[in-house]
């Protein structure tokens, strides 16, 4: 049996996983830039609620990079997982295993990026569900 849809839709989820952590990687290299420093500073001076004071920029920034390193973390295993889960499905060897890989990955993804990797975990799932769900033709044998 083809699992061409269950293949086409985990590659566009790994796709999507594969670009949020390019994404997240430009965000992680602007972390050292001093225009990103500076940019970052007027938006907070433009903020009539913000206490520039209160608000200490450095700590502000390693947190942005922080989170970014475990999103991008997190979207690698994904991907990595999606390429896994695309080996054991071709050939039918275990579309089962693979499927429900998919799904946890896609939900435990979904869940530590705090919803940034929502879209992506959501083809997982519809890749994991298919691979689940779908059963094998039945030869006809009667001669």
């Amino acid at each position: 049996m083809k699992r061409t849809a269950e293949i086409v839709v985990t590659s566009i989820g790994i796709a999507l996983f594969g670009l949020i952590a390019g994404m997240l990687g430009i965000v992680l290299n602007a972390k050292d830039n001093p225009d990103f420093r500076n940019t970052l500073e007027g938006t907070i001076q433009q903020d009539p609620e913000a206490n520039l004071e209160e608000v200490n920029i450095d700590q502000m920034i390693e947190g942005i990079a922080d989170g970014a390193m475990v999103i991008i973390i997190t979207a690698v295993i994904a991907l990595l997982a999606g390429i896994w889960a695309i080996y054991m499905l071709k050939g039918n060897k275990k579309p089962k295993l693979a499927g429900i890989l998919l799904i946890v990955i896609a939900v435990m993804a979904t869940i530590v990026t705090i919803g940034v990797a929502v879209v992506a975990g959501l083809f997982y799932i519809i890749a994991g569900v298919l691979s689940i769900v779908r059963k094998p033709k039945e030869m006809n044998t009667e001669t």
